[in-house]
């Protein structure tokens, strides 16, 4: 392996992508994280919050950074099957729209959303992040929680969603991050776990730094967090440690992924972007 920083692989349509999505969902949604799928956030190491409380510690995060107030219009670019959505809005009193790209995630993230009394500030649609369907300066905020990482083209997507914010709202983006290149078998490692999470490259500090500004969004804040997060990496390891799918089970590269997502977490070059940009 060459000394290169992006590790890419195929690069999968947002169809593709979606249809990775709906295989992944019913097995991951509930079974570790409650509908959080996104990594957790401790402290210190003296944190003893479960997986579940630190992904939401990571939506609480990403709601104080947002500020939003009752009323104001926030877009969720890549929602999941809805938790985060729905925890931002009851903390914020902000009505807000989730999209992804998975059929699967919209309909558990509407049934997530019925189930509460939220129903009428929370909605979800299909839609691709590269072109949204909504109009210009729609929304008061965005985030986009592990979204970046699925994106082939994140210039175009950043340009998207910052068309869509009125000026000087507020953008918040955390993803994994590929801090400096790997080589041998650590890109094995990040090579392999890419391909099990179809993402066609983990994000770099430069390239989201370049794709904001291209986008005219200023950026505000870029802190990498990867020590306060790294514990998720065993965590989920831990929580499909038993499970054993056959060769031919379609779900069988993702559960094999998380058997050396530990190793993947251990690299020093891995860690995690918490970004707040504004709309200029």
């Amino acid at each position: 392996m060459t000394n290169d920083s992006s590790v890419h692989h195929t690069v999968p349509s947002s169809l593709e992508d979606g249809r990775h999505h709906d295989e992944q969902t019913e097995i991951a949604d509930g079974a570790a994280v409650d509908g959080n799928i996104h990594v957790g956030y401790w402290d210190s190491a003296a944190d003893d919050r479960s997986l579940n409380q630190a992904t939401d510690r990571l939506t609480d995060l990403v709601a104080e950074r947002l500020a939003a107030t009752p009323g104001q219009h926030l877009l969720d670019v890549g929602c999941g099957t809805g938790r985060p959505a729905l925890r931002i809005a009851q903390a914020t009193g902000a009505r807000v729209s989730g999209i992804s790209v998975s059929d699967q995630d919209i309909d558990l993230a509407r049934t997530r959303a019925d189930a509460t009394s939220l129903a009428d500030r929370v909605d979800f649609q299909y839609a691709d992040a590269c072109a949204l369907p909504f109009e210009a300066a729609s929304f008061d905020g965005a985030w986009a929680i592990e979204s970046m990482m699925h994106i082939p083209d994140r210039t175009i997507a950043l340009t998207e969603i910052a068309r869509t914010l009125r000026p000087g709202s507020t953008l918040v983006i955390t993803d994994v991050l590929l801090r400096s290149p790997v080589t041998g078998h650590s890109a094995e490692i990040v090579r392999q776990t890419c391909r099990a999470f179809q993402s066609p490259s983990l994000p770099e500090p430069g390239e989201l730094r370049t794709a904001l500004d291209r986008a005219g969004l200023q950026l505000v804040v870029f802190n990498d967090i990867g020590e306060h997060v790294r514990r998720t990496y065993q965590a989920f390891a831990d929580a499909f440690g038993d499970v054993a799918p056959s060769a031919d089970d379609p779900h069988h590269e993702f559960f094999n992924s998380t058997r050396f997502l530990p190793r993947f977490g251990a690299l020093p070059q891995i860690g995690y972007a918490f970004l707040v940009a504004r709309r200029t």
